[in-house]
């Protein structure tokens, strides 16, 4: 930068710390300078100045302006004259070294110095981070024909948050974001093998953002399987982990309870074990005073096997006598007490031979539903559980199962190996499952990333979670501490951990002060457009470190699509507008038009 006299608008006044005080020329308090026939943005709030200390090129950021009244003596007449004159309060950022910024104070100026107004060859080293691989994601706030660009390395490799209240312009921030990446390097084939980029979208609004992406709309409203369900392995239904956090089992009874399931699940998959009309009647007679307890589900597993039209005689004739406590077959004549295993087999079968029963048309979700409760019955008949114990999640367990086949589907996509950019909507959901499938795709996704050990860092896994405060509140009051704890625990390990495997988590909510305190300080980058609570204020406030006192003020009147950028990626908070995508590719969030409609 050649710095001469046009540029040339102040001297420093005054010295404290990083905050200096420079004297405007009258001259130069004007809203543009012509520089060389191009037209300057002169210094205001906002805008970046260079001090020249001798050889050293010191960069500054105005953060306010004031007004000083000066006394002037004149020769003519007695009284003093008033002469006001502008200064402006400036931070110092860092410095330009070798054509390089250099961010930190190193050098402080002195009064005297001269200020100067910076050109765009000397803003364009400022914000440049000295990286091959860039995206460019809208214009600088106050110098809008400069680029917002953002080293890709910097910020793709970090956590990121993205926060802003509704109609901000954040679901834009995090759409422009990826499909800028995915848009940048798709035509690498290292690119589609080893990246992986999973959305959470809660209010289905990204399903048009990607040209090329798998789209799963999940759904428990019908009892159709018509929409593209989410695929998962045979390891991941015989992984207990995955059967406690769908039935949301506590750790010291029913976390237990479940890894027996799982022992005769798989157990049944490789047909170690027989179940037949003998062993089913056996359990009923072995639950004799349970037999009230266990009704409804020796009911669910005859429906399962599809013996149901066999359950009526069972309901009808074998009850329970409290005083004696045994159980009884009703009779027309006289009542048969304690009936035996045998007479237990004739009311349900009559005189057919025993025979095992056909479980190969079950999905792999009934049949764990089946090994439930037939354990379930049979270790309550034993007395090995108890109700108190057990029943709560067996209360659980029924319309979760069922909601299973509907969400996922067992077995490998080859579709979903090709594309490496997956969307799954939960706007289908009922509301207890939207905690609970994020929670287990986001686990099953990061357990398998970490299982490649010393392969996990030859590729990237970018899990994006859009209005996260559904599934990372730590207020939530519909469900346990103990249950709270774990779902939070399961994400605040991939913030912690994730970086050392590849993994990578994106968080975009308009709450954050819902948001757990360990979630948000171990971000690395953030983009924070409008916010106007308290409480979200201060939550941003407290754990970002990287925004100073001038920035902060300028987040509860940002303009829409207007963020603060701040984090590892950049080399001092910068105020950004976030371009819109094409109306094709927009995430669906806008307003709806009420005049279109009323009128």
């Amino acid at each position: 930068m050649e710095l001469n006299d046009i540029l040339k608008i102040g001297e420093v006044c005054e010295v404290s710390g990083r905050m200096i005080k420079a004297g405007v020329y009258a001259e130069k308090n004007t809203e543009y300078l012509n520089y060389n026939g191009t037209i300057v943005k002169n210094v205001s709030i906002g805008s970046y100045v260079l001090i020249r200390k001798g050889f050293s090129n010191i960069i500054g950021k105005v953060e306010g302006e004031y007004m000083k009244e000066e006394f002037v003596e004149t020769p003519k007449v007695i009284n003093k004259k008033s002469v006001t004159k502008r200064i402006v309060g400036i931070g110092i950022l860092g410095a330009i070294e070798d054509n390089k910024f250099v961010h930190g104070v190193t050098n402080l100026p002195m009064i005297g110095n001269y200020v100067y107004v910076v050109t765009e060859d000397v803003i364009s080293d400022i914000f440049a981070k000295n990286a091959k691989d860039k995206i460019t994601l809208g214009t600088l706030i106050g110098y809008e024909e400069y680029p917002f660009e953002v080293n890709v390395q910097d910020l793709l490799c970090s956590h990121i948050g993205i926060f802003g209240n509704t109609g901000s312009g954040k679901s834009n921030t995090l759409a422009k974001l990826y499909r800028e990446v995915v848009e940048k390097y798709k035509s690498n084939s290292k690119f589609n093998s080893n990246a992986k980029f999973v959305i959470i979208d809660f209010n289905g609004e990204y399903s048009k953002v990607f040209d090329n992406a798998n789209v799963y709309r999940l759904s428990t409203r019908t009892r159709t399987r018509a929409g593209k369900r989410y695929p998962i392995s045979n390891d991941d239904v015989m992984d207990g982990e995955f059967w406690s956090i769908i039935l949301e089992a506590t750790d010291k009874t029913q976390k237990p309870f479940i890894e027996r399931c799982i022992r005769k699940f798989k157990r049944l998959l490789d047909g170690k074990d027989t179940y037949d009309r003998d062993a089913l009647c056996g359990i009923i007679y072995n639950s004799n005073e349970k037999i009230i307890e266990c009704r409804s589900y020796i009911k669910e597993i005859f429906y399962l096997l599809g013996i149901s039209n066999r359950f009526p005689a069972i309901e009808e004739r074998l009850m329970f006598n409290s005083k004696l406590r045994t159980m009884y077959l009703k009779g027309d004549v006289r009542d048969n007490y304690s009936p035996t295993k045998e007479e237990i087999y004739e009311l349900a079968f009559g005189t057919d031979d025993n025979q095992e029963f056909d479980i190969a048309n079950l999905d792999m979700f009934e049949k764990f539903k089946l090994i439930l409760y037939w354990n379930y019955c049979e270790e309550i008949g034993k007395s090995f559980i108890t109700k108190e114990h057990i029943g709560p999640l067996m209360a659980r367990s029924s319309n979760k199962i069922d909601s299973l086949s509907q969400i996922f589907v067992v077995g490998d996509s080859n579709e979903n190996q090709r594309k490496n950019v997956d969307i799954i909507s939960l706007v289908g959901l009922r509301v207890d499952m939207r905690k609970i499938v994020p929670l287990i795709i986001c686990k099953k996704l990061y357990t398998e990333k970490k299982a490649g050990k010393k392969k996990s860092l030859d590729s990237s896994l970018h899990i994006i979670v859009d209005e996260a405060h559904n599934i990372l509140s730590n207020t939530s009051i519909r469900e346990s501490v103990e249950w709270k704890d774990y779902r939070l625990e399961c994400f605040e390990e991939i913030i912690k951990e994730g970086r050392k495997f590849g993994t990578f988590l994106t968080i975009s909510s308009q709450r954050p002060s819902d948001i757990s305190d360990t979630i948000i300080s171990q971000l690395h980058n953030y983009f924070i457009h409008r916010l106007v609570n308290e409480e979200d204020l201060r939550k941003i406030y407290r754990t970002i470190a990287f925004s100073d006192k001038s920035t902060n003020e300028m987040i509860p009147i940002l303009p829409a699509g207007g963020c603060v950028f701040a984090g590892l990626a950049s080399n001092f908070p910068v105020l950004a507008r976030i371009s819109i995508l094409p109306e094709g590719n927009q995430p669906q969030s806008e307003n709806v038009d009420i005049q279109k409609i009323w009128y």
